[in-house]
Parts: C-alpha cells; structure tokens; sequence
C-alpha cells in the first residue's frame, strides 16, 4: 500500500493524469507570459452570427476554469463572442478535478458526483460526454456495542429500528414538529430526527467538518443534505440526471473548453484587470475567490480539506476493499470525516484501487462557512461592490468561490450559463 498527501489539487499531480491517461487535452493551452508584461493575445475565434456583428464583436475575459467558468466561456462562444479563459493552476477543472495515483482515478477535493433536475443543464454535459448513468448511495458507519454497523446516508427507517436506542428514537420521532425549525443548522437537524440520531450521526461529523458548533451554522446547508426515509430509496440524490464519467468530469470540462483559449497557470487579480485586460475585453467574468481576486481585503473564511490518498493492491480488475463509493465518519475518535473509493463510481477496470481519507481542517477554500448571521456572504457582496467600483470594464460573478456559495456542480453550471445569458442580452 503507497500513501499520497494531497491538498486542492496540486499542479503537478494533474499534469501526471493527463501522461497516465494517454489522453491529450483538447483545449488550446496559451503559454503564460510574465504578469509584469502580460496582456493576452488576441483569441482566434471566429465571430459568427449577423446578430452579433450588429451588436458590435465583444471579448470576454472568462477568470477560472472550473465548471461555472467553461460553461460560461462555452455558451459565449456559442454565440459568436470572443471568449478567452485564465486559470491560475496548470490544468483546467477547478475543485471537481480527478487525478490518478498508480493509474487509479481518485478525488483529491472530496467525492463530485453529477446529478441535476435542470434539462438545460443536462444537455449541457451530455453534449461534452457526461453520460454514464450512476446512482450514488453512501453510507454512514457506527461502532455499537463494539461491532462496526453501516447504515444508509440518507437515513432509512427500517435500518435504525436495530439501534439499541430505537425506543427513545421512536418516541423522539413522535414528539416532532410538524415543520423543521430553521433557526440554525443543530435546531433544524434536531427538529428532523430527534436529538438521539443527530448526536449518533450528525453532530460530532459536523463539529469534525466545519470546526464550529453547529448551532452557529445555517439551517440552510442542514436542508439540503440531511434526511430521513421511510421509503426503502437508498440513492442520495433523486434528481432525473445522475451521471458518473470513468475517469471523473475531466473529459467533459476539457471537451467543452475546446477551440477556446485558456491561458493556464496564470492568475488574474484585480489590478491586472484595471492595469491590462481591459485594453483588450470589455466583460469579464470572474469564477475566483473575491478575497483573492482584490489581494489586499481582510480574507473570508473557508473550510478546507486535506486528503490522505492510499493505493491497495487487488487482484481481480474490478475489486474494491471498501462497502460504498463513500463512507461517513461521524465518530468523534476517527480523525477524518469520510472516505472516499473512486472505483465504486467509476467502475475503472484495473488491479489496483484507491482510498481516500478527508481530514477537515486545511488551509484551503473548499467550502464557504455559513453561519447563522449571514455575515460572511454580506462580506462577499461588499467586495463585489468594491470590485464593480475598481475596474474599469464590467466584472460578473459566479461559481462557489466568487459568489461564496455551497453550491452543486450543476447549480455552478447554470451560474456560468446565466453570466452568459446576460452578456448576450437576455437570450
């Protein structure tokens, strides 16, 4: 067994994904100049399109090259603008980015299963190859009475009547109320499953994952992501498109920047923009940390992850040495919240899997910390005020880190499509 540390997806780690694959990638790379006498090239693409003609070319600076950034870029592109894309590291595909550890597909950002209910969306991903049908069912696991137990995430009634504490969960259960409360992320999980299962599965996960108590935290993050069943439905998601590539969303985000020019390994801030990029764009669309993206603010919190990447050796192709695609860790003595065995998702033939371990907790903007006050989205929307006020062209913001949201891959998909929309007036 070999063991890799890995932290928001290292450069070096990406470019070896692309060797190990054998793929080329098929969007253009434009080799980085020095910032210091940096001003991007003019694109080639062609306009097409009378009505755009009309409204006069215009050409966009597309910031990050994640999925709200490659949506946006493609659907101006699309429609005949001249699009260019910067992205600071040196592969595209941002936070939902696979990698490979001894040619074996891994996550190092944590689990990114595609699912959506937008048909707009779906056609979207579709079109660049997203198409292999999953459906994603994780699991929790328990130490009770010394044995390890594994149940269902979402909870499914008929599993917790073994629990040695199911006739205080049941009568829990009766006394709830008839709506949850809303006042904070520990008040809506309690109000949902009673104060027996959201000590045994809830709270201790959070306190690992965020670092706070969770009756600071938003009941709007509890809302979407804790459940309880009845109805035997183990999936997770129970969105009509739910997709799961062999080798991740690599492919598709690559596929769908093509003909495109994307300058990797270059970070735009603020003063490039009012310094150089408006001399050649009009718009840009910004898909980076805000915090960042101005430089010199006072940094919003994130919650990062740190992940502990292990190869096993199998001998069957198809083997894997974990029940479930991912397992949580609510117990407070395991270190790490989660583990994560891409193979389960993939279905990757090939001896060899990888298991992956999330130690919450590292220096990274993975996750934006929603608290009870709202005061750190406040925070978001006054640096863009600040940076609306500074450039010297329109910036337009979306995606998780720019808008600072908890957001889905298809949510941030539909944010770079609406930016574009926009754009081209509506349409």
């Amino acid at each position: 067994m070999s063991d890799l540390w890995c932290a928001a997806s290292p450069g070096r780690e990406s470019a070896a994904f692309s060797q190990d694959s054998g793929r080329a990638v098929n969007y253009r790379i434009c080799v980085r100049r020095p910032m210091d006498d940096h001003r991007p090239h003019r694109a080639e693409t062609r306009l097409g399109g009378d009505d755009v003609t009309r409204r006069g070319a215009r050409r966009v600076a597309v910031i990050g090259a994640g999925w709200s950034g490659a949506a946006a870029a493609r659907t101006l592109h699309d429609h005949g603008v001249a699009v260019e894309v910067f992205e600071a590291r040196a592969v595209v595909g941002g936070h939902a980015r696979a990698e490979r550890l001894r040619g074996v597909v891994y996550e190092p950002n944590g689990p990114h299963i595609f699912h959506t209910s937008k048909p707009r969306v779906a056609d979207f991903v579709q079109r660049f190859g997203l198409t292999r049908r999953y459906a994603y069912r994780p699991l929790t696991q328990l130490h009770i009475d010394g044995q390890v137990r594994y149940f269902s995430w979402p909870l499914q009634l008929d599993e917790l009547e073994a629990l040695p504490q199911w006739d205080r969960v049941r009568q829990e259960l009766a006394d709830r109320p008839g709506v949850p409360c809303l006042a904070d992320f520990e008040s809506y999980c309690v109000s949902l499953l009673g104060e027996t299962l959201y000590r045994l599965f809830v709270y201790h996960y959070t306190i690992k994952q965020w670092g706070l108590e969770p009756r600071r935290l938003s009941a709007s993050m509890a809302a979407r992501r804790i459940h309880l069943r009845a109805n035997g439905d183990r999936r997770l998601f129970q969105d009509p498109w739910e997709f799961f590539g062999t080798e991740g969303v690599n492919p598709a985000i690559e596929a769908s920047l093509a003909g495109i020019p994307v300058h990797v390994n270059t970070e735009i801030r603020l003063r490039d923009v009012a310094d150089r990029l408006y001399r050649t764009f009009d718009h840009v669309v910004c898909t980076a940390p805000l915090d960042g993206f101005i430089g010199d603010v006072v940094a919003l919190p994130w919650r990062g992850i740190r992940v502990r990447a292990s190869h096993h050796d199998t001998e069957e192709l198809d083997a894997t040495v974990t029940r479930a695609y991912v397992i949580n860790q609510p117990d407070p003595h395991v270190p790490f919240t989660r583990t994560v065995e891409t193979k389960h998702a993939t279905g990757q033939t090939i001896r060899g899997t990888v298991v992956c371990e999330e130690y919450p907790g590292h220096p990274a903007k993975h996750y934006p910390v929603q608290t009870v006050d709202n005061q750190h989205e406040q925070y978001n929307e006054a640096l863009k005020d600040k940076i609306r006020g500074n450039s010297p062209i329109p910036v337009l913001f979306c995606g998780r880190l720019a808008t600072y949201q908890y957001i889905n891959q298809d949510e941030a998909i539909a944010q770079g499509m609406q930016v574009a929309d926009e754009l081209l007036g509506g349409r």
